[in-house]
């Protein structure tokens, strides 16, 4: 379901603004502001990337640049938020049993 929202979310940029902004308990424009710096990519681009590295490493740079800003003490590790193969073994159909329900997902950013 995620991949399917982030598809969704990179073919309709506009569209996006205001249930992100819902779900961020943020005005449409913080969340249009906070989209203009975002460059989001289908599915079919983000699993090659993630097989190559590719996305570990920018999501270390990203950590490094919270860090840098002072608005974390410390990045963590990508390998503790973002399951690589899990991603890929969902997006060629495998079971990805054991995943939280949608609704737990739905609930990490409260």
């Amino acid at each position: 379901m995620l991949q399917q929202a982030n598809d969704w979310r990179e073919k309709h940029p506009e569209e996006s603004i205001a249930p992100v902004a819902e779900m961020l308990d943020a005005s449409p424009a913080q969340a249009k502001a906070d989209a203009s710096h975002v460059e989001t990519f289908p599915t079919d681009d983000l699993v090659p990337k993630t097989g190559n590295g590719e996305i570990g490493r920018a999501l270390t740079k990203l950590g490094d640049l919270f860090v840098h800003n002072k608005q974390w003490e410390k990045a963590p590790d990508p390998a503790e938020f973002y399951d690589g193969d899990l991603y890929r073994k969902v997006h060629a159909g495998q079971s990805a049993a054991g995943v939280p329900a949608v609704g737990a997902l739905a609930n990490l950013h409260g």
